[in-house]
């Protein structure tokens, strides 16, 4: 289950892709890690292990806090290269919110992604986890040189028909992104099931894109889809639509952030970067609002 800091009001979950070497598991990673906005992830690191390397960032969603007043922090793990070692891969296992198997779709390949499954099967076991037990979406890969046809053969072939499933191409990013936006989904879901959290509503910041300065709040099963659904829009690296004042003071800029206005109940936070010669220093206005 995703770690939560009641005391500093922030879930971290882990996220782990599994598969045999060279299916694009790295890949996959590095595409999401490069399309996700800098001020939101961790740093790309490679850690060499047993002859493989294990390969891992972090990101937010979102800066502020949108679950709750909770802050969502998810880390991705996987390991790249020949594993010499099963029990590299059990270790990095350990803890898993939710899992991406990684397959291609080749017909040579069939007989080792099977065993990687049951090797996975395995170790999730070892853990008191089973298949149905942990949030896991399949990933097809390297559909652009196996073809559709053969990749819509591989969730019944491995067994696994009855798990969500996408068809990608990791070396240009296609589905990569909709894999891990399904998943986080899931696994929100999850947290929000086990009852760790005493939910309210979940805050989505405002686009600012020609609306009024405020917050969207859904409450019930739609709350993670509201969240999550932004991964791909929200916290990306397309060009944000930003409110920008030129202040009195020659080369000052005041900007309302990229991640937008936050809303908790009677509470406005408004993220500011206020800029200068190059400098640019970061604050959070925080207004409380009351109607009369």
């Amino acid at each position: 289950m995703a770690i939560i800091n009641h005391a500093k009001r922030e879930i971290n979950a882990k996220i782990v892709y599994y598969g045999l070497d060279g299916v694009g598991k790295g890949t996959s990673l590095r595409y999401v890690h490069s399309r996700i906005k800098p001020v939101l992830r961790g740093e790309f690191k490679i850690q060499p292990t047993a002859g493989s390397e294990l390969v891992f960032f972090d990101f937010c969603p979102f800066e502020q806090a949108v679950i709750d007043g909770y802050r969502l922090r998810f880390h991705i793990y996987t390991l790249h290269g020949k594993v010499a070692n099963p029990a590299v891969w059990k270790m990095t296992l350990k803890g898993a919110d939710g899992l991406v198997f990684v397959a291609v779709p080749t017909p040579g390949e069939m007989t080792a992604t099977q065993l990687s499954l049951l090797q996975m099967r395995e170790f999730l076991n070892a853990y008191g986890v089973g298949l149905h037990d942990i949030p896991i979406v399949l990933q097809i890969n390297k559909i652009d040189t196996a073809g559709y046809q053969a990749a819509s053969l591989v969730p019944s072939e491995l067994g696994l028909s009855d798990f969500k499933s996408f068809q990608t191409t990791a070396s240009s990013g296609d589905g990569v992104l909709e894999v891990l936006t399904t998943l986080s989904r899931m696994v929100l879901g999850r947290i929000r099931e086990s009852g760790e959290l005493q939910l309210g509503e979940v805050m989505a910041p405002e686009t600012g894109r020609g609306t009024d300065i405020g917050a969207l709040s859904l409450d019930g099963a739609d709350n993670e889809s509201l969240i999550v659904n932004q991964l791909a829009a929200k916290c990306l690296c397309a060009e944000p639509s930003l409110i920008t004042r030129q202040a009195g003071v020659e080369g000052l800029c005041v900007n309302v952030a990229p991640e937008g206005v936050c809303v908790e109940g009677s509470n406005v936070r408004i993220p500011i970067e206020i800029s200068q010669s190059g400098e640019v220093r970061r604050l959070v206005l925080s207004v409380t609002v009351a109607l009369s």
